[in-house]
């Protein structure tokens, strides 16, 4: 069996089983080549897979924690085939189809940690880096062509998407939502792709960066530290770039133990300048809630009602 026959019936098996075990709704899955890998991708219809000019698509990130447990690292997952398993329960069926894209991560690699903080990383903010070790470091292993995210979604996902689902993707109809890295690359994806995503869900946004030996033993740590250096970039990079958001909505949260006490401070000073510009924005606390995709599901169902009405 040649490797396109066995990815095919590779992927039917596990469509099958993912749809079985779905609360509501289906999946279609393919796989685009990027970064060195075939990236998964799942086409989710919670409600149905009829689509018209008032559907609305929601890119999400790190796709493998998004439903099934088992498809989790730590059997931890969002669940959000259950969040809109309850919204059917309540008569709110949105007219929404979800693109779950898998991070860049390679099973069984010692890297894999280091490799999705490079994907999700803003490149843009490391020209905002002080001169020194830190942006050489930061310039060599992330500022790579291969692991520009947000212009992997723009010039090869969502021509894609377009083409098989026979619609035209614009900020009108596209948003973009993602947690910890994945709500920082959210963020980057908006200010760099304004005219793309009209809106971008940033759960427990990870501003504080890694400093560079933490990085460089990530898949090893237990826990990081917050790095000055990148939190002081990551803003002046909003900064400039924040009168691109003029006319969209944009949704920040953190929780309060754990890994999200630590973004407290950064995100009310980010918060400070949407604030200063007059873009509009949500931002909430959840008290109790930790760095967990459990947590990050409680909170999607808000988050998505938010987004999505007028």
């Amino acid at each position: 069996m040649n490797k396109a026959k066995f990815l095919l019936l590779f992927l039917f098996m596990q469509v099958n089983h993912l749809n079985s075990q779905l609360a509501i709704g289906s999946i279609e899955e393919f796989f685009i080549e990027h970064n060195a890998y075939d990236r998964r991708i799942q086409i989710y219809y919670p409600f149905s897979n009829q689509i018209d000019k008032n559907t609305k698509f929601v890119i999400m990130n790190d796709a493998e924690e998004l439903f099934l447990e088992e498809d989790t690292w730590r059997g931890r997952s969002w669940r959000i085939d259950k969040t809109f398993e309850d919204l059917a329960k309540t008569n709110k069926s949105l007219n929404i189809v979800v693109i779950a894209v898998n991070s860049a991560k390679k099973p069984g690699k010692i890297l894999n940690s280091t490799r999705r903080y490079a994907d999700y990383f803003p490149n843009e903010s490391i020209l905002y880096f002080q001169d020194g070790l830190k942006k050489a470091i930061y310039s060599a292993f992330i500022d790579q062509e291969n692991l520009n995210y947000p212009k992997f979604l723009a010039s090869s996902l969502i021509p894609e998407i377009e083409k098989k689902l026979k619609i035209k993707l614009n900020k009108n109809n596209l948003g973009v939502i993602g947690s910890s890295m994945g709500g920082l690359s959210a963020l980057n994806t908006v200010l760099e792709y304004p005219e793309l995503f009209g809106f971008a869900g940033c759960l427990s946004t990870h501003w504080i960066g890694i400093k560079p030996f933490e990085y460089l033993t990530l898949p090893l740590r237990k826990k990081i530290s917050a790095d000055e250096d990148t939190v002081n970039a990551i803003k002046r990079y909003v900064e400039i770039n924040i009168h691109k958001l003029k006319d969209h909505k944009i949704y920040f949260d953190h929780g309060t133990r754990g890994l999200d006490y630590l973004y407290r401070d950064p995100q009310i000073n980010i918060n400070k300048v949407f604030e200063e510009n007059d873009i509009l924005f949500k931002s909430e606390v959840y008290k109790g809630h930790e760095h967990d995709p459990v947590d990050f599901g409680k909170r999607f169902k808000s988050i998505i009602l938010y987004m999505l009405e007028s």
